[in-house]
Formats: C-alpha cells, sequence, structure tokens
C-alpha cells in the first residue's frame, strides 16, 4: 500500500508539472490547433509517467549525472512517442525539423526542472521556518 501511495504521489506530481507546462505552451500560441480530449489526456499520462520515471533519482548507487542522462532520454522518448500519438511529428524527415525539436525539448525540459526547484525551495523554506519558530518557542 505504501508503495502504492508513493507511486501515485509521483504520478501526480508528474501530471501537475506536466500539464502546468502544456497550458504554458497553449496560452503562448505555440500549439497551432486547438487542444483536444486526445492532446490533453496523451500529455497528462506521459507526464504521469515521466512523473513515475523520475523515482530513479532516489538511486544511490547510480551517479546523479548517470540519473538525469537517463531520465532525459526516457523523457525524450516519451515526449516524442507522445507527439508522434498527437501527429505532431509530421516533418520529422526534415534535419531542421529535429534541431528546432531538440532545443525546444530542452527548454520545456529546463523549465520542468525550474518548477521542481522552486518547488522543494518553498518546501524547505517552509520546515526551515516551522522549525526555527519551534526551537524559539522551546525557549
Amino acid at each position: 500500500m505504501k508503495l502504492l501511495m508513493k507511486n501515485m504521489r509521483y504520478f501526480v506530481r508528474g501530471v501537475t508539472i506536466g500539464s502546468t507546462l502544456y497550458l504554458l505552451i497553449i496560452a503562448s500560441g505555440y500549439q497551432s490547433t486547438p487542444p483536444t480530449v486526445k492532446n490533453i489526456l496523451s500529455v497528462m499520462l506521459m507526464s504521469g509517467l515521466i512523473g513515475l520515471l523520475s523515482q530513479i533519482f532516489e538511486i544511490e548507487s547510480l551517479s546523479y549525472l548517470v540519473v538525469l542522462i537517463g531520465h532525459l532520454i526516457i523523457t525524450f522518448t516519451l515526449v516524442s512517442a507522445m507527439m508522434a500519438y498527437n501527429g505532431w511529428l509530421d516533418q520529422w524527415q526534415m534535419p531542421q525539423f529535429w534541431m528546432s525539436y531538440l532545443l525546444e525539448f530542452v527548454i520545456v525540459y529546463g523549465l520542468a526542472w525550474v518548477i521542481i526547484y522552486l518547488t522543494i525551495n518553498t518546501k524547505i523554506r517552509r520546515i526551515n521556518q516551522a522549525l526555527k519558530k519551534r526551537n524559539l518557542d522551546k525557549k
């Protein structure tokens, strides 16, 4: 049961981050077609799977760089599969498409890490404030 709850937390966290990024992409006007139910559900599923994949960062026997590169490659594969499913890789045979796609992927991947960093930083700051208050209350 504990493992199921942990997996659910990672899945939901992934969906939250992926949905936020997808909304930002839609708001920026980058997606030229209106979002469909198929688009939205596939982005949510892909994001949840990436969230589950993020558990690999807990593997202490591997270096952080190895885990990060593995996460990046598998995430790229999941995103590409989702894009192919939605018909968004229609110009894949053109070399300039791949250059643009890789650049955009790296930017979005970086934005996801910024969101994660800010979330963790905020949580740590709140915990530290609560500990300081608790220590002051004891004095």
